[in-house]
This record gives structure tokens, C-alpha cells and sequence, in this order.
């Protein structure tokens, strides 16, 4: 049995938190024993507990408390007798993989993401030099795309042959499941254009380059309307960026975007990031036989194939409005791109992959630990 410690920085709805879900409750069981320590979140709790789990509440996102966070780490993987230790987030990142070199356990991390743009020139450096040092006691890094592995290894942030890329594996059976919302419930008509986003409000998200191209299209399409679904500190600021700009705008909770399929509602998806990992709102969208429209960026690029399965476009408001506009007035291109989108999604982002490879890493992380531990 090889017992593997989930350790994160954030529980809320985002890709680290649902790989995890996905792997508690598709691993091996027979094989595999795993547990969760991350801050406290109780939807996602409840989905752990439904399949018998109870997570660990334990803040890993700061470093001001630094030796009594570490301890609690540590403590966490002396108590499940972890023979892996997983990260997911920065926090997470920094105090399982020093934890985990403390207690002679191999340490796998995976970024979901690699952000950090937004820092100073001083506080960059500090962050490249930290993961640098990070990567060297790491077993294995998991990169969720082609790309950002080759970003990790250019940035020294993995190690030649100590780096892997799972991609992000979509539950078709899941998705299928998912209550599909009507339109009344989220006060939009039957004639309404519904451009969907799925997305944390988070400045990386650049919803405010959405709302501006949006603004654009309902120069020609009266009927437009915005659905945003997520929560963060941006939701305020794009709620007041679209009143001004005159867009019709419909937000969801996080909660229903976590269990309804809302993409179905939706006539076009859009994704106006600056930068992503590889996020799992386009793919469901994709996997939902949606068209999508999405900036040109990293993680972007490695889900949407254009023309095939939608447009990339450069993060530019009238560029963006000209290829939803081009989409809303070509229903049978939509049709046809969400239809090849969701085979590309079946054929390459599959959950059951994710699943298989992340068993992999964890096996040669347990061996490499049993071996170090023999010698």
C-alpha cells in the first residue's frame, strides 16, 4: 500500500482542488491510501466525506508563521505515514517539500500554474530562487501542460528528468451527471446570446478584457448577455466595469458551477486569461460541445486547436469581440467546433490518463524512498 499525503494551498473551486477530488476517488484503492490537509472549505470537505475522507485543516499560505506551520506539516506526515508527499499551490509547495526532506519522504509537486508576473523585480527573483532550491528536493514535478514544463525546466524550476506532464483529465460521467440549469433560473431569455466564463474573479483572469469585447459585440447583438461563474476579490470591480460599459451580465456562484453543467446553457464559451496551467473550464466547456474563444497564451494553446475546436485570439477587445462575433453569427461552425472539441477532449484529456500517470509518479517517488531508505 502506498500511503500519499494531498497537501494545498487553496480548497477552493480551482484545478488543484479537483484533481485531488478526482484522484481520492479514482486511485487504486486496493494499491493506494490517500489523505488531504488544506484549508478549511467545507464544499469541498463534503465531496471528500462522501467518499469516506475526512480532510486535515491545517493554512499553508503564508510563510509568517514559518516553524509552527512546518511542525503541523510535519506532524501531518508522521501521522498518515506518508510514503509520498503531493503539493499543489506555493505554500503547499514550500512546506510539504521542506517537511517532506525533513522526514526522508519523497515530494511531488504539481504547478496548476506558473504565476508570477504580477511580483516585483526583487520579489520575482526571490520566487524563481525559492522553487530553484524547491526543485531540488523534489522527486518529481508534475507540469499540467507541454507547455509550462518547458517554462519549469527553462526557469530551473524542475530538473531534467525529474519533471513529467500529466494533463488535466476531464469525468465525462460526472459532467453528464451534472444538473443542467435553465435558462429562467438564471434570468435569461430563450433569445438571449450567452457567452459563458467559468473562472475564479482574480486579476490573472482578466475578466475586465471580456466584458470590453463584450461591450463591442452588443453593438450588433442587442441580445448578448455575459454568465460569469467563480468567486474571488475581483467580482466587485468586473460587476461595476460591466454596469459602466452597459453589458448585460449574469453571475453564478462557485458552489453552482461546482455541480451544475453550465456550459450547456451557454451559445459560446470565452476564456480571457493572461496566462493559464491548463485550465478545466474551457475542456468541460469543450467536452460539453461547446465552441471556444480563448487568448492566445500558454495553457490556451494546448487545449484549443484553431480553427478546429475554436479561436485564439490576442488578448485585445476588438480582436476578441470580431471572433465571438464571427461564432454568433455562424451557428453551424459552433456546432461543428464544439462537436470536435469534445472528441479532441475524449481522445486527449481524459480522466482515466491523469489517473494512470499520476499512479506512475507515485510509484517510482515510493520506490525511490524505499530504496534511499534501504541504503
Amino acid at each position: 500500500m502506498i500511503r500519499v499525503l494531498q497537501l494545498l494551498t487553496s480548497t477552493a473551486l480551482g484545478g488543484g482542488p479537483r484533481q485531488v477530488l478526482h484522484l481520492v476517488r479514482h486511485l487504486p484503492a486496493d494499491e493506494f491510501q490517500v489523505s488531504v490537509a488544506g484549508p478549511p472549505d467545507e464544499r469541498f470537505a463534503e465531496d471528500l466525506r462522501a467518499v469516506g475522507l475526512e480532510p486535515a485543516v491545517v493554512r499553508v499560505d503564508s510563510l509568517r508563521a514559518l516553524p509552527l506551520t512546518l511542525h503541523r506539516v510535519m506532524g501531518l506526515v508522521r501521522d498518515t505515514r506518508a510514503d509520498v508527499v503531493h503539493t499543489h499551490g506555493k505554500g503547499a509547495g514550500f512546506y510539504g517539500r521542506v517537511a517532506a526532506k525533513l522526514a526522508g519522504v519523497p515530494a511531488v509537486h504539481t504547478f496548476h500554474g506558473i504565476h508570477y508576473e504580477a511580483y516585483s523585480l526583487v520579489g520575482r527573483r526571490l520566487y524563481v530562487a525559492l522553487e530553484r532550491a524547491m526543485a531540488r528536493i523534489t522527486h518529481t514535478v508534475i507540469n499540467v501542460s507541454e507547455t509550462q514544463d518547458l517554462e519549469a525546466l527553462s526557469l530551473g524550476l524542475a530538473r531534467p528528468g525529474h519533471s513529467k506532464v500529466v494533463v488535466n483529465g476531464i469525468d465525462f460521467a460526472e459532467l453528464d451527471a451534472r444538473r443542467r440549469s435553465g435558462r429562467a433560473e438564471l434570468d435569461l431569455k430563450d433569445d438571449d446570446q450567452v457567452i459563458g466564463c467559468v473562472a475564479r474573479f482574480d486579476p490573472i483572469k482578466r475578466h475586465e478584457l471580456l466584458v470590453d469585447a463584450l461591450a463591442i459585440v452588443s453593438e450588433g447583438h442587442p441580445k448578448v448577455v455575459l454568465l460569469l461563474a467563480g468567486e474571488g476579490p475581483e467580482r466587485a470591480r468586473i460587476e461595476a466595469h460591466a454596469k459602466l460599459k452597459n453589458v448585460q451580465l449574469r453571475i453564478s456562484s462557485a458552489a453552482t458551477a461546482w455541480k451544475t453543467n453550465l456550459y450547456a446553457t451557454c451559445d459560446l464559451y470565452v476564456a480571457s486569461s493572461s496566462k493559464e496551467g491548463l485550465p478545466l473550464a474551457p475542456l468541460e466547456a469543450m467536452a460539453s460541445e461547446r465552441a471556444v474563444v480563448a487568448t492566445n497564451v500558454s495553457g490556451h494553446k494546448d487545449i484549443v486547436k484553431d480553427p478546429d475546436t475554436g479561436l485564439l485570439v490576442p488578448p485585445d477587445p476588438q480582436k476578441m469581440a470580431d471572433a465571438i462575433t464571427s461564432l454568433l453569427n455562424d451557428p453551424e461552425q459552433r456546432r461543428r467546433m464544439g462537436k470536435r472539441g469534445a472528441a479532441r477532449v475524449r481522445e486527449q484529456f481524459t480522466l482515466q490518463s491523469m489517473v494512470a500517470r499520476t499512479a506512475e509518479v507515485y510509484r517510482a517517488a515510493a520506490a525511490s524512498g524505499r530504496a534511499t531508505r534501504r541504503s
